[in-house]
């Protein structure tokens, strides 16, 4: 059957099947969401993540003044907005009244996204890892920022969705997640700086046994790089941002871009690491899909529209955009038979 070339509408019957799921392969997760082709942190780069392909999606999140979570890296608006002032010292409608720049500066049409708003845009998409939530605002009983992020999740039904990446004692962790500790993906962090960091591991990997550690090691003769073996063998994957080269021991975006992708993300996924974070989530999803090593979360969308004879046409797609409700949209596609 001949069928012309054809749009498909927001209101053709579509069936979506996605799922956010565990198994052997690498995760990627984006920093600051796609902040390359779209303002760091706006739900434009979000979508632009989900369809790169990502698990995770790295954002941060800030209180504002009359208690809303709104992302944002910086403490104040002045470097990713057209407004100035602490992020704290303004209202929810005061922040919203604002313009977000893009990576070079540029004023764009798009504003500061809340919380509930990545929450609707990624749920069922991509994890969504929370960063700044151990940051209080002053004068807050510790914890605050957690509790708030919790009590959102878990009214979106996205606590198993939602990570959390900290650097805190197991007791100090369970104490303020309380039973929502073992819900999320809460993955301790492994650095040097941390006291008696053999102890805090074991700890974890007894009480807890984490998704995830994430590892933050300057170099390979660090106290931290000596507990990936363990990590490994308690079945935890080991999590690592090599947005940072002190993170990487040198094997980070920069060398992967400019350098070779082997030397730094082929040296990671090497040496155990099944969760890399990154500023380039589309090269290192194809990086490890040449592998053969990606995790993807296969997503495929299914149309049904109609041809030009009236008949019923069904297409798999996996070509498309997504419209400013987070919903797959196919333009246009040549002709099929």
């Amino acid at each position: 059957m001949n069928v012309a070339k054809f749009i498909v509408c927001l209101a053709a019957v579509m069936v979506v099947t996605m799922g956010v799921a565990e198994t052997n392969g690498v995760m990627v997760a984006s920093h600051r969401a796609d902040w390359q082709f779209a303002p760091e942190n706006s739900l434009e780069s979000l979508k632009n993540a989900i369809r790169f392909g990502a698990d995770i999606i790295e954002t941060d999140v800030r209180m504002t003044k009359d208690g809303h979570i709104v992302i944002m890296h910086d403490y104040a608006v002045n470097r990713t907005t057209n407004g100035s002032g602490y992020i704290g010292d303004l209202t929810l409608d005061e922040i919203r009244a604002l313009w977000l720049r893009d990576n070079l500066g540029a004023m764009t049409p798009y504003q500061v996204p809340t919380l509930e708003e990545f929450i609707s845009v990624a749920k069922g998409k991509a994890w969504l890892y929370l960063d700044k939530a151990i940051y209080d605002l002053p004068g807050h009983e510790e914890g605050t920022l957690v509790r708030k992020l919790l009590e959102i999740a878990r009214a979106n039904g996205t606590l198993e969705e939602t990570m959390f990446v900290l650097p805190w004692p197991y007791e100090k962790a369970k104490r303020i997640f309380g039973d929502d500790l073992e819900r999320v993906r809460y993955c301790p962090v492994i650095e040097d700086k941390i006291p008696n960091l053999k102890a805090y591991v074991d700890e974890y990997i007894e009480k807890l046994h984490p998704f995830a550690f994430q590892f933050r090691m300057a170099s390979l003769d660090s106290k931290t790089y000596a507990q990936l073996p363990k990590v490994l063998a308690s079945g935890s994957r080991a999590f690592i941002a090599a947005t940072w080269s002190n993170h990487t021991a040198g094997h980070d975006d920069r060398v992967s871009i400019f350098e070779s992708p082997d030397k730094g993300w082929g040296w990671l996924v090497e040496q155990g690491f099944t969760i890399i974070e990154t500023n380039h989530t589309r090269d290192l999803i194809q990086y490890l899909k040449a592998r053969g090593e990606a995790e993807m979360n296969d997503t495929t969308y299914q149309f049904s529209v109609k041809d030009r004879t009236g008949g019923e046409v069904s297409l798999m797609l996996d070509m498309f955009y997504l419209s400013q409700e987070g919903t797959p949209v196919a333009v246009q596609h040549p002709e099929v038979e």
